[in-house]
C-alpha cells in the first residue's frame, strides 16, 4: 500500500482469533490495527492516534453526537473539532446520521474495536491469567455491591488467550453484557441522577445529556476496565455478531446458556478489600 491517497482501515475479519493487520494511510499518516493493537506513534490526518482513541472512547458512550460533543470531550476549538471529525470519518470510525436540520454523527462498529485496541507491549500468558483473575474479581464486586447500578450478566473470553500455541499476548479480550439492577426505569433514572449530581459536586464534568443519562452503565464499564492496559473490553450488545462468530468461551451467562468453566487462579486480593479504582 502506497503513501498517497487516503485509505480507510480494512474490515477486521472475525474468522480469525485476532484482527488481521490493517492500515489506514491518510495524508502520509498511519493507523495500525493488528491483533487489537495500535501504533502509539501513529496519527490520522495529523491527529495523534492515542488522542483520537481517547475521543472515540468518549463518543462510543453516546448514541449520537455533534461537533459540540467533540469540543467538550477534548476541550478543543471548533476548528480543531472539525479536523478531528474528518479524521474519524477518513478512518471509518464515524458516519453521519441522516436527519433533517441536524448535523449529527455516530460511531461505527469499527470504533468499538479501535477504542479497545491497546498500545501496550505484549504480555506473557502468566500475566494474562493474573489480569483475567483480577477482572473476574471486579465482576464479583460489581454484582455484589448495590452501589453499582449495573450488573454483569455475561462475560465472554475470546482472542489470543484461547490459543495455547501463543505465549505472548497482545491483551486479554473480553466481551461483557450489562443490565440495570433496578427493573423500574423511573427509579433507575432517579438513582442515576443522584449519582451524577454527587459526582458533579466533587468536580466531575460530563460530556452532555447522554453522558449523564447512561452514567450507570459507563461507570460500571470503567470500573471493570480497571485502568488496565492489558485488558480489552467490548460491549456484547454492540458486538454480539462479531463475538459469536469468533472462537470464544463463556465465563458468565444467564440461564439458558451453557458456560464453559475456566480456572481463574489465585485471587490477587481478598474480596473484603476495596479493589483499586473502585469509585465507592
Amino acid at each position: 500500500m502506497g503513501m498517497g491517497d487516503a485509505k480507510c482501515v480494512k474490515e477486521l475479519e472475525p474468522a480469525l482469533f485476532t484482527a488481521r493487520a490493517a492500515h489506514a494511510l491518510v495524508n502520509r499518516s498511519a493507523l495500525l490495527l493488528a491483533a487489537m493493537r495500535i501504533d502509539p506513534k501513529a496519527s490520522i490526518r495529523g491527529v495523534p492516534v492515542l488522542r483520537l482513541r481517547k475521543l472515540v472512547r468518549a463518543l462510543n458512550d453516546c448514541l449520537s453526537w455533534d461537533l459540540g460533543t467533540i469540543r467538550e470531550a477534548l476541550s478543543v476549538t471548533p476548528l480543531e473539532a472539525a479536523h478531528m471529525l474528518r479524521a474519524l470519518e477518513a478512518a471509518g470510525l464515524a458516519r453521519p446520521l441522516r436527519r433533517k436540520g441536524s448535523a449529527t454523527w455516530t460511531t461505527t462498529s469499527r470504533a468499538q474495536a479501535f477504542a479497545s485496541a491497546t498500545a501496550a507491549k505484549p504480555i506473557t500468558r502468566q500475566t494474562a491469567k493474573r489480569v483475567l483473575a483480577e477482572f473476574l474479581d471486579r465482576v464479583d464486586r460489581v454484582n455484589r455491591d448495590r452501589r453499582f447500578l449495573a450488573k454483569v450478566t455475561r462475560v465472554i473470553l475470546f482472542g489470543s488467550y484461547l490459543r495455547s500455541d501463543i505465549d505472548r499476548l497482545s491483551d486479554v479480550d473480553i466481551a461483557i453484557q450489562l443490565e440495570s439492577k433496578e427493573k423500574d426505569r423511573t427509579i433507575l433514572r432517579q438513582l442515576n441522577h443522584r449519582r451524577v449530581a454527587q459526582l458533579e459536586r466533587k468536580g466531575r464534568r460530563f460530556a452532555g445529556i447522554l453522558d449523564r443519562e447512561f452514567w450507570w452503565r459507563s461507570e460500571t464499564f470503567r470500573f471493570l476496565k480497571g485502568r488496565s492496559r492489558s485488558v480489552s473490553i467490548l460491549d456484547y450488545e454492540r458486538e454480539r455478531e462479531f463475538v459469536n462468530r469468533v472462537p470464544h468461551r463463556i465465563l458468565l451467562c444467564t440461564a439458558g446458556d451453557k458456560p464453559e468453566t475456566i480456572r481463574r487462579g489465585p485471587k490477587q486480593f481478598p474480596v473484603t478489600r476495596r479493589p483499586k479504582g473502585c469509585p465507592f
